[in-house]
């Protein structure tokens, strides 16, 4: 059976991220193994000047570390892993100011690793992370999808970058304007539903 990791980071009180997310699991769980990480429990160990540098001696310099220094990147290299052993990747958050959340980013930069999800070749970058594939599944207040606001959202090229650079294709199910369409926010989460639905049935079939 293939391997779904879903990463969530939905910590507000009845998110409706967490009900797009739960409507995956429920809808999938028999579909696929499921290994879930939750950003708000679990979160990412940020880029700072200890582990930063010991990212760099390892993955670039080629330096073998101590165990302490090994211990000090755990958790970033654990979810590094967790990403390697998946077939399919599902990552789930709001928009916050334009863009992703910094735990979610953080995330991203735990895993993106020299040697590990891209190498450096003769032509550029190159994913090491084939025959995976990713969905996001995002919120947001204001309605994204239209102008003025449709070009700030830095959120969507963003994440589509980093997943690419890593080799993995993305698909995308936003559920826009939740609070701009109080009235509206049942019918904008059943036809996000129904995406989850009909891409699931393409990946698990």
């Amino acid at each position: 059976m293939k391997k779904t990791l879903v990463v969530t980071y939905t910590p507000r009180i009845d998110s409706n991220t967490k009900k797009l997310v739960d409507y995956f699991l429920d809808y999938n769980q028999d579909n696929t193994n499921i290994k879930i990480l939750d950003l708000t429990e679990t979160t990412p160990d940020l880029l700072l000047q200890e582990n930063l540098n010991l990212f760099l001696k390892r993955n670039y310099g080629g330096i073998a570390l101590e165990d302490e220094e090994v211990r000090i990147l755990e958790k970033n290299d654990f979810m590094l892993q967790q990403v390697l052993d998946a077939d399919y990747v599902v990552l789930a958050y709001p928009m916050y100011n334009f863009s992703l959340p910094a735990t979610v980013k953080a995330w991203i930069d735990g895993i993106t690793q020299a040697g590990k999800t891209f190498k450096l070749t003769e032509t550029g970058y190159k994913g090491l992370c084939e025959n995976k594939k990713a969905l996001v599944l995002m919120t947001t207040g204001s309605d994204f999808s239209v102008e003025p606001v449709k070009s700030m959202n830095y959120a969507t090229p963003l994440i589509s970058q980093q997943f690419d650079f890593i080799g993995i294709p993305t698909e995308h199910i936003t559920a826009f304007g939740l609070q701009q369409y109080p009235e509206k926010v049942f019918s904008i989460l059943e036809d996000s539903k129904q995406e989850i639905k009909s891409l699931s049935d393409i990946w698990y079939s």
